[in-house]
């Protein structure tokens, strides 16, 4: 499992200069692929030594994996109360579980723009070992919710809940690919998803209405 991998010289930086030193990096992996980020580029805008940054993290790639998990912490305290819920009517808590991520994405589209991108690094071993570490920490959630609402005849007993949680997943990846534009980089500091509330809401209803009718118990 990754963790968290700053050196503690950067951990006893005063709250204003780690915060100023978090937004920058997010800002040049937002904007470039892992690849084309530069260090160099990173530490002009901070008006420090390059030598800082090694102080500060082993290399370029513990810096990355370091905002990789610093977001995912954020993203998971933002939508705690969505997924701490055990839910009455799962399509309605379904429906608000992406809204609430739809939410902050719209809050920290930069942190959204990151995700995005490292979403994309496939071909770095690191990161493909650990996309597939969160999705299946997703699956595993969602297979849970799942056979509870089957256990109290919400669902279809006979549907593989695993299968139907990947589906689920899938879903946001597909909301993903729909709604992000073509140019997307056109506004490289937005949000990836750039359609408004009521387009996100039609497409993602016309999902979850694939999957209800397949899904729920009669």
């Amino acid at each position: 499992m990754v963790t968290l991998t700053a050196k503690p010289t950067f951990e006893r930086l005063n709250s204003e200069k780690k915060q100023q030193f978090i937004e920058a990096a997010f800002e040049e992996f937002a904007l470039h692929s892992y690849q084309e980020a530069s260090l160099n580029r990173l530490v002009k805008k901070l008006g420090i030594a390059k030598g800082s940054i090694y102080q500060y993290f082993d290399d370029k790639q513990a810096l990355y994996l370091y905002l990789k998990e610093y977001v995912i912490a954020r993203k998971r305290e933002f939508m705690q109360s969505a997924t701490t819920t055990t839910p009455d009517n799962f399509w309605d808590w379904l429906e608000a579980l992406f809204h609430q991520g739809l939410t902050f994405d719209a809050q920290y589209p930069i942190m959204n723009r990151f995700l995005y991108r490292y979403s994309q690094e496939k071909l770095i071993p690191t990161v493909a070992k650990d996309m597939a570490r969160y999705d299946q920490e997703a699956v595993n959630f969602f297979s849970s919710i799942i056979k509870q609402q089957q256990e109290q005849g919400k669902l279809k007993k006979n549907l593989d809940a695993t299968v139907m949680a990947r589906l689920i997943i899938q879903i946001s990846k597909t909301l993903l690919e729909m709604l992000a534009p073509a140019d997307s980089d056109a506004n490289p500091l937005g949000s990836v998803i750039q359609a408004s509330e009521a387009e996100y809401t039609q497409v993602l209803r016309q999902l979850i209405n694939i999957l209800q009718s397949g899904m729920k118990s009669n």
